[in-house]
């Protein structure tokens, strides 16, 4: 996965919680309703003066309907979670084709060392050795080609 793609899923989901936490905020903030008025009041009493506001609201309160956490964090969960899971197996792919790239690597140096058994009869221990090790190279290197290349498959999509 490229740095811009990551960088994009990563801010959409940081853009996606501050808006959340900003929506709670200011549900916090709200001014609670006002009580009703005692039954034994009379109509023309006198009320007592508003207090000014000292804080000005930025946003408007939540409206009712408004659910903020009814799927956000879900949401949240989802545009955090899925770059960081394909990011992590293209790197696992990337990282278990290198172990296999050393262990290829590894054995290749006994094929070299055993190269002269190759002109041995097939029957005798010392190219009986040398084909297997021959074996064991060629599917190690097979399996870290194939790790890069689906990692590069992966990194694609």
């Amino acid at each position: 996965m490229d740095r811009v793609r990551f960088g994009r899923a990563l801010g959409y989901g940081a853009r996606h919680a501050a808006k959340t936490l900003l929506q709670a905020a200011d549900a916090a903030r709200a001014p609670a309703p006002s009580p009703a008025a005692p039954a034994n009041s009379t109509p023309n009493a006198p009320t007592p003066p508003a207090q000014p506001q000292t804080t000005s609201p930025a946003r408007p309160p939540l409206k009712p309907s408004v659910r903020p956490s009814s799927g956000g964090a879900k949401r949240l969960g989802r545009s955090l979670w899925s770059p960081l899971a394909k990011f992590s197996s293209i790197v696992w792919l990337q990282v278990t084709g290198v172990l296999f790239a050393f262990m290829a690597v590894f054995l290749f140096q006994g094929v070299w060392q055993q190269r002269s058994a190759r002109l041995l009869p097939p029957g005798s221990h010392p190219a009986q050795k040398f084909y297997l090790l021959c074996a064991a190279t060629l599917a190690f290197a097979y399996f870290a080609v194939s790790n890069f290349v689906r990692a590069a498959r992966k990194d694609r999509r």
